[in-house]
């Protein structure tokens, strides 16, 4: 049999193989394309990994042991291979043999090596199918066993439970069929090159694990062959699980490159990044791959975006596998931001469904919801506040990017009452949504629950409000838009006042029954930052804070201050760090130009991407080192978002209205940032490709559009404040402009009234001192070391920048165009950095220091 090998290139609509299928089972080996996506490294046992579609996941770790569920079922756990030589009775653990691990969307490869063979396994979970593959490609020198052991669950997620469960060898399918007597829930775990070696009763399940057996007595056989492995289950009869099983087995490589196909379509037909910071570009991309991974298709349920997923172990929930609602509309906000509005879409509508009569949105919904009655027997279906505002908040986000009229109109008598039940809620009457009637926001448990208002809810309540406006007006209705015009404004001025804590300087993070403050300082108040709902000066203020050591460090924000009394570095809300909240603080200094912090913050969480689950973000870290915490889920959605949302919006400075017709391209990127592109920024049918260049005296930005007649640019790049702007044309037109001046540098704002097909922007300026980010280096287990840039006061004679350092230490800051620099207090120059030094203290503690940079 001749072996076809298919190239995959970006892009391709791709001609399936038809691999022939030997009577053995074996199947003809094919190449992986090489996908410059893929993500490599030593495996680490003990390091989550998955494999997951729409309806099913493979859960595990980097040893090769994995659970598998085909929503909402869980069909086995420790699933694990050993290997055996020759007639040897000496098991190799797979585990003890791991040696690599390489990630690409569509397949994960581990690599198991011993001195006579090397054995790679490779698993595919289709898209659209409840079912996994495996295909082992051995070579060998000596004949070989493989033993396959697996512990048969057959259980829905918790809360829900079946009996009667058993499994047996299917000599006919070879494979273990694992059922219960009503014959609706089941799967196959088999492989027609295998033998089932377990004698299970036919009643029960086994306390030891099943086996199957893969003998290769010639190893020159399979030299050129995969052996399959397949995997499929889920509620369904047992005729369907049987036709499902043999058609998986039909043609078993289509799935590998329809898994290639479909991501290489999402990667093309949503927003696609170039910059010069490979990591930064990778870690977008595949935190798109992550978010698809979270569209679940429930068969009693629906389709709809679950939180995250993490093995489960002998407990009865994959991390937070369930559809939960201020997740998805969390979440929904970075999904728009890179065009994909047909999930975006199906997981509004999805919430929708579980409204509750009162207008109160659902925080969270058990995947087993069809064997229980969820929300009458259990209490967990509305106990958040901030989910119902938020949903108000993500539909506008929503309506904003498509323009999609008609599904705000059908929409409209689900947004009523859930802004009315919102309003329902302010039981004080000052204008915002009261905790103890609304239920949580900020904090989940603890100290910090018993408040009157947090910050968190707050803020997503006036933004709702705020939003609200403009969906009444879609919906034709002017009594609604003017009363949530009064509604936002009274919420504003409360915000602004009630939670200003003036000896401390920052927004607090809750205030109590009495009015009186919780004086704590949280990363929860950037939520109404980036909104832009603190004065401007209270802003800076409280973002200053943020900066600080005890509450930055090298890997994300900690929740809570590390000198608080209720610090806890592995404290879930208390002082632990969390890569979304993180995000929220990212977006918040790019909306108020703090540049460098914020390129520092995305920094710190891009890099997750590739420390601990491959490609994928966890929940939460500590906040002593850098470390996920035990109980942290390893694909978390939102902590994806902390990437994607303060890249496109902020460092991009990407945002748009198709009702107004307006897309805005205000870049904070680095100065030495020579190329950047962008290619297929989504409004509505609108689309757009930019490549913006700088060099020396120059920026060019070439923008070319489909579909955008009448569109107009807000046009607005961050430059080093001083910067002489000597010309600004489009298309060699001269084009008026303002200059916008900030505490940390200042950027010029263009209006293009009218855009055409294709655009050329040029700038000529005479360039002033530009400080460059100051990029964290932090590896798994770390401490908090780098130094943190607080302010930058900066102006045409001089910038003052104060930083945080560990006692002692010397640090470096890059600068571009360091010929500018005439004096420097506090530091020295060397060629093009800056050289501080901090302090030294008894205690080898972080150290406030200032140093100012004479520019006239």
């Amino acid at each position: 049999m001749k072996k076809i090998i298919i190239p995959l290139i970006f892009g391709l609509v791709f001609s399936l193989p038809i691999l022939l299928w030997a009577q053995d089972g074996l199947i003809d080996q094919f190449d992986l394309p090489a996908n410059d996506l893929e993500l490599t490294r030593l495996a680490k046992p003990g390091t989550p990994f998955g494999k997951v579609g729409h309806k099913f996941a493979i859960l595990g770790e980097e040893s090769g042991s994995f659970e598998a569920w085909a929503y909402p079922l869980k069909l086995f756990r420790n699933f694990e291979f050993s290997f055996f030589l020759g007639s040897s009775t000496r098991p190799l653990p797979a585990r003890d043999l791991v040696q690599s691990i390489a990630v690409t969307p569509e397949a994960t490869v581990l690599t198991y090596t011993y001195q006579t063979f090397t054995i790679r396994s490779i698993y595919v979970t289709p898209v659209e199918e409840p079912a996994a593959l495996i295909f082992l490609q051995v070579q060998s020198t000596e004949p070989l066993k493989i033993v396959c052991s697996f512990l048969p669950v057959l259980q829905p997620m918790w809360p829900a439970g079946i009996g009667g469960q058993y499994a047996r060898w299917m000599d006919e399918q070879k494979a273990y069929l694992i059922s219960e007597p009503t014959r609706k829930n089941q799967g196959l775990l088999g492989c027609p090159f295998a033998v089932g070696i377990s004698s299970t009763p036919a009643h029960m399940l086994s306390d030891v694990p099943n086996e199957f057996l893969i003998e290769i007595k010639e190893p020159t056989k399979v030299k050129d062959k995969f052996i399959p492995i397949y995997i499929i289950g889920g509620k369904m009869s047992r005729d369907s699980l049987f036709a499902a099983y043999k058609k998986l087995q039909q043609n078993p490589a289509e799935y590998y490159f329809k898994n290639a196909e479909y991501y290489q379509n999402l990667r093309k037909n949503t927003l696609q990044i170039t910059t010069p910071d490979r990591d930064l570009d990778l870690s977008f991309e595949w935190a798109k791959v992550a978010y698809d991974n979270l569209l679940a298709e429930n068969p009693d349920l629906g389709k709809g975006l679950l939180a995250g997923l993490h093995a489960s172990g002998t407990s009865g929930r994959p991390g937070f596998g369930w559809y939960f609602g201020g997740d998805a509309y969390m979440n929904i906000l970075s999904l728009n931001s890179y065009g994909y509005f047909t999930a975006v879409k199906d997981a509004l509508a999805f919430t929708q469904k579980w409204q509750r009569e009162d207008g109160k949105m659902a925080h969270e919904l058990s995947q087993a919801a069809g064997y229980i009655n969820w929300w009458k027997d259990y209490p967990y279906g509305f106990i958040h506040a901030d989910t119902t505002p938020f949903y108000i908040v993500a539909m506008s986000d929503y309506f904003r990017m498509t323009g999609d009229n008609s599904f705000i109109k059908n929409s409209w008598n689900s947004l009523q009452k859930a802004y009315q039940w919102c309003l329902s809620t302010d039981e004080n009457g000052d204008g915002l949504m009261d905790n103890k009637k609304a239920g949580l926001g900020a904090s989940e448990y603890g100290a910090l629950t018993g408040i009157e208002t947090d910050v968190y809810l707050a803020a997503v309540w006036v933004k709702a409000a705020q939003e609200m406006q403009a969906l009444a007006a879609v919906a034709g209705d002017k009594k609604l838009r003017d009363k949530a015009k009064q509604d936002y404004q009274k919420a504003l001025d409360a915000f602004q006042k009630k939670f200003w804590y003036q000896e401390g300087g920052f927004y607090a993070y809750a205030f109590n029954a009495n009015g009186k403050h919780v004086t704590e300082i949280s990363p929860w108040l950037s939520v109404g930052l980036l909104w832009n709902l603190g004065t401007p000066d209270q802003t800076n203020q409280s973002l200053q804070k943020l900066n600080s050591a005890d509450m930055t460090t090298d890997w994300g924000v900690r929740l809570i201050s590390n000198k608080s009394t209720y610090y806890n570095p592995v404290g879930y809300n208390y002082g632990a760090v969390w890569p979304f909240v993180t995000g929220w603080v990212t977006l918040a200094q790019y909306r108020h130009h703090f540049s460098q912090q914020g390129f520092q913050l995305l920094k710190s969480n891009a890099q997750h991407t590739f420390t601990d689950h491959l490609g994928m973000m966890p929940e939460v870290l500590s906040g002593a080192f850098n470390i996920p915490l035990e109980e942290s889920v390893s694909q978390q959605g939102f902590s994806s978002g902390g990437v994607v949302l303060p890249l496109v919006r902020g460092l991009f400075g990407l945002q748009g209205d198709v009702s107004e017709k307006v897309i805005e391209f205000k870049p904070q990127f680095p100065a030495d940032w020579k190329q950047v592109g962008i290619r297929n920024y989504q409004l509505g049918d609108a689309r757009f490709d930019i490549d913006f260049q700088r060099s020396g005296e120059q920026i060019k930005c070439t923008v070319k559009s489909e579909n955008a007649d009448g569109y107009k640019m807000i046009f607005s790049p961050v430059l080093g404040k001083g910067t002489e702007v000597l010309s600004l044309t489009l298309n060699g037109d001269e084009l008026k402009f303002d200059i916008q001046d900030y505490l940390q540098n200042m950027a010029i704002s263009a209006e293009i009234s009218m855009i055409v097909p294709e655009m050329v922007i040029e700038m000529k300026i005479e360039p002033a001192l530009e400080l460059l980010p100051v990029i964290p280096v932090s590896h798994t287990g770390d401490s908090n070391q780098g130094l943190k840039i607080l302010s930058i006061h900066s102006s045409v004679e001089k910038t003052a920048v104060n930083v945080e350092g560990l006692s002692g230490e010397t640090y470096f800051m890059p600068v571009l165009n360091s010929d500018k620099i005439k004096k420097l207090e506090g530091a020295v120059l060397e060629q093009d950095r800056i050289i501080i030094t901090i302090p030294t203290s008894p205690d080898n503690e972080f150290m406030n220091h200032n140093f100012t940079i004479f520019t006239q």
